[in-house]
């Protein structure tokens, strides 16, 4: 059988191998037709195929073997090239097939569908065929079918790509909340998509949409810098981006971010919601007016520190004005700061706080001394917040300065008059107690001897003699009380460093005056504290045993002073009545000399710390006092006592 290729491919080969042969000019167009359809097959990569029915046999010319993987010149039986098809489209092949034998064009049909190569791969393929039929008895029967191939599955997988691109984009635009419109030059009218509806407060199935009617939404002043944007856009194609307000059918306003540029004579854009976006920049406006405002009330400067660089922006004008320099002189960096403005005694507490304020990213504060260029020293407070980047390193360090020499000044002059006070009251004390031996003690023992004087040898009467011995033991308790309230008012003086002697010697003639079982543990390093504060600790065991001897009919007290850390633990125990038997003992019983606890709150006071009383069973009381001692309060603590011994002394010479 000759075949169709056969004879493009063989005739115009023998052609071009064999000597041509005049011809008339009907031939020659006839080669030529026959060249260029070559050409185009080869070029074009177009494979052509022809089946005869009648022997059941398929030919592929090389174009097509190519494209189905096959050797050059394969054929094969009309059952095998059925199944060359994918499994998948072989229905629709031959629906496709019984639909072009019924059409108007009888025989002539097409199909995009996938073929199964040689190796396993699919492609797919563009046919183009039609079937020959000879009518008989029993219908049309096909005899013959012929037609061409082209391998699109590069188009196809094109196609793919776009479709997920498309897909993804849309995903995107709709995960960020971006609408789409396109419009032509004239902007007369938008194309836009659901989003884009949604956005501009539309109902959702509005597809296209009027400019006019949307500028009637959008503030004078946005409009006007739209305009001039939009009018660069479509004369120089400059890139369009505005942000720009809309009024909502409800009155409120969103906030949208446009961005457009020209395309093949169209604009293309997109708009998102930046609403909350805007928010959130205006309280931030807001709140940067409200910290200016507050720090220039408080007189504080505002400061930012990069850790990594050691650069430091100084964000107003306090700052320079709290360490004497000019805007001409510039910020100070950590190192600047600690070599030539900080004072030499501070550098130790403030390099630690800034460690610790960075390796926990936390709060960061220190109270340090300056000096500054003009020798005037300062005291500052700095407070401040480090702000940790992404990789977990410490970024910056946003804080706040504050000028506290006056009120450290005020500090130093309140601990000097309370320590003079402090010093007034002792003074007072001593001599209520000189007074008391000196006087009121010297009569109780001249009526003492009178009272003898005056006592009968023998009393008329049992009564009597019970009388006169009432006001003598009346007496000599009176006289007792009163030593032992002169020595609670003057007891043994600190004059020198040692807290655990004088409290000793305290204790145990305060246990023969007043009877009681006292037991005393101190710690030696209590006796390295300043005088100031060994003082003020001795005043508060004073005036808690003497809330113990008033109220709680205790017999047995124990008094503990530990050092632990730069903290003082201060335990005192008694067996006594507790601290609501001690209530009902005071309501039924009449009112004794002291204060009782708030005696030992008052105390506490001055020594920055708190009590914690406990009852104890079956009965008794605890009371527990912690207090703070850090270097600054020692050394303050030790400069005071060094002032009030020479006010001391002073007066003693006076």
């Amino acid at each position: 059988m000759q075949r169709s290729w056969e004879a493009l491919v063989g005739r115009t080969g023998r052609a071009r191998s064999a000597p041509r042969k005049p011809h008339s000019v009907d031939q020659d167009e006839e080669l030529l037709h026959e060249e260029l359809l070559h050409l185009a097959v080869a070029v074009g990569g177009i494979g052509v195929y022809e089946t005869d029915f009648e022997r059941g046999l398929t030919w592929f010319s090389p174009e097509l073997c190519a494209i189905l993987g096959l050797p050059a010149g394969a054929q094969m039986s009309v059952a095998q090239a059925a199944r060359l098809f994918d499994e998948r489209d072989r229905g629709a092949v031959q629906s496709s097939l019984e639909a072009a034998s019924r059409s108007a064009d009888r025989g002539k049909w097409h199909g995009v569908h996938r073929v199964q190569r040689a190796d396993g791969a699919v492609r797919w393929v563009s046919i183009h065929g039609r079937r020959i039929y000879r009518d008989t008895a029993d219908g049309p029967h096909a005899v013959r079918s012929i037609g061409t191939v082209v391998d699109i599955t590069h188009l196809k997988e094109t196609e793919a790509a776009l479709r997920e691109s498309e897909l993804r984009l849309r995903l995107a635009l709709d995960a960020a909340q971006m609408g789409t419109f396109e419009a032509d030059m004239a902007a007369s009218h938008a194309v836009i998509d659901a989003q884009e509806a949604h956005l501009l407060g539309l109902p959702a199935d509005t597809r296209v949409v009027s400019s006019d009617e949307l500028r009637k939404r959008v503030p004078l002043e946005d409009l006007q810098t739209s305009d001039a944007k939009q009018e660069r856009l479509t004369r120089h194609h400059e890139a369009y981006h505005h942000e720009f307000r809309m009024l909502m059918a409800d009155g409120t306003e969103r906030w949208l971010s446009a961005y457009a540029d020209v395309r093949s004579g169209r604009i293309f854009g997109v708009n998102f919601d930046v609403t909350a976006r805007k928010r959130s920049e205006a309280a931030l406006r807001e709140s940067e007016a409200r910290l200016r405002i507050a720090a220039s009330g408080a007189a504080l400067g505002v400061f930012e520190w990069d850790a990594a660089a050691d650069h430091a922006v100084w964000e107003n004008d306090r700052m320079y004005e709290i360490f004497g320099r000019s805007r001409a002189q510039g910020p100070l960096s950590k190192q600047q700061f600690v070599d030539e403005y900080l004072h030499a005694d501070d550098v130790h507490d403030f390099e630690a706080a800034m460690r610790e304020a960075m390796l926990t990213r936390g709060t960061f504060q220190a109270v340090c001394r300056i000096r500054r260029t003009d020798r005037s020293r300062r005291w500052l407070q700095i407070d401040g917040k480090f702000a940790a980047a992404a990789a977990g390193e410490p970024l910056r360090l946003v804080g706040v300065v504050a000028d506290i020499t006056k009120r450290k000044a005020l500090e130093r002059r309140a601990r000097s008059l309370s320590e003079r006070l402090v010093t007034m009251q002792e003074e007072e004390r001593r001599a209520i107690a000189q007074e008391l031996h000196d006087t009121t003690a010297q009569h109780l023992v001249a009526a003492s001897l009178t009272m003898m004087r005056l006592k009968p040898e023998n009393p008329s009467s049992p009564e009597e003699a019970g009388l006169w011995s009432d006001v003598e033991a009346s007496i000599a308790e009176t006289m007792k009380e009163l030593r032992t309230f002169g020595y609670l008012m003057h007891p043994p003086a600190l004059r020198t460093r040692r807290l655990c002697s004088s409290l000793q010697q305290y204790v145990d003639g305060f246990a023969r005056r007043c009877g009681l079982d006292i037991k005393l543990r101190a710690n030696r390093n209590i006796d390295k504290l300043p005088l100031g504060r060994q003082r003020s600790l001795f005043r508060f065991v004073q005036e808690a045993l003497a809330n113990v001897y008033r109220r709680a009919s205790a017999s047995h007290v124990s008094v503990d002073l530990r050092c632990i850390a730069n903290r003082v633990h201060l335990v005192i125990t008694d067996n006594g009545l507790g601290t609501t038997d001690v209530a009902e003992h005071e309501r039924r019983a009449p009112l004794r000399p002291g204060v009782g606890e708030r005696g030992i709150k008052a105390r506490l006071a001055g020594l920055d710390g708190k009590p914690r009383v406990t009852p104890i069973k079956p009965r008794g009381t605890r009371l527990h006092a912690v207090l703070r001692v850090d270097d600054a309060h020692r050394k303050t603590s030790a400069g005071a006592s060094r002032r009030l011994s020479k006010h001391a002394s002073r007066g003693r010479n006076r």
